[in-house]
């Protein structure tokens, strides 16, 4: 899994990008949406992490190229105002699973993003199915065991 972490505040992409090798995934850090871009034109990212610390269209356009490049993006997007932003950034951009505050530890910004990886729903009006039935071998008992995964159904995404 690739992930990509553009963050205006060195400290906090240094801890993200940590937090990210340490849960086992690649990782790209830039505070340069330039770099970014070209991150994302060269290499399928799994998972974007971006601050609000980018604006404009070039901050739109980013966020567009990303979730046309890979339509099971999971993006994090970390704002001093969540509040503010929780209800049009999602609205915005199907791909953003969370709005995080500035003040987020980065640990707890890994684990949701590998929450969301984890969580791949169908959609079809108001039922969620997942899209792999899971089947873990149990070592122990030579059998079958199912794992268990709660499906969120967004009733306003609909999967074609």
């Amino acid at each position: 899994m690739q992930c990509l972490v553009v963050d205006t505040q060195a400290a906090r992409l240094d801890n993200t990008m940590i937090a990210f090798l340490e849960a086992g995934l690649q990782v790209t850090g830039t505070s340069s949406l330039l770099v970014a871009e070209a991150c994302m034109r060269r290499s399928l990212v799994d998972v974007l992490v971006i601050d609000k610390g980018r604006k404009g269209p070039d901050h739109a356009r980013l966020l567009r190229l990303a979730e046309m490049r890979n339509n099971r993006l999971v993006t994090l997007f970390i704002t001093p105002t969540v509040e503010r932003d929780s209800d049009p950034v999602p609205r915005a951009y199907p791909s953003v699973h969370c709005v995080l505050g500035a003040d987020v530890d980065p640990g707890l910004v890994a684990k949701l993003a590998l929450a969301s990886l984890a969580e791949k729903t169908v959609c079809s009006g108001l039922d969620a199915e997942p899209l792999l039935t899971r089947v873990a071998f149990s070592t122990e008992t030579g059998e079958d065991a199912p794992v268990f995964h709660s499906s969120r159904a967004m009733t306003d995404r609909v999967a074609a």
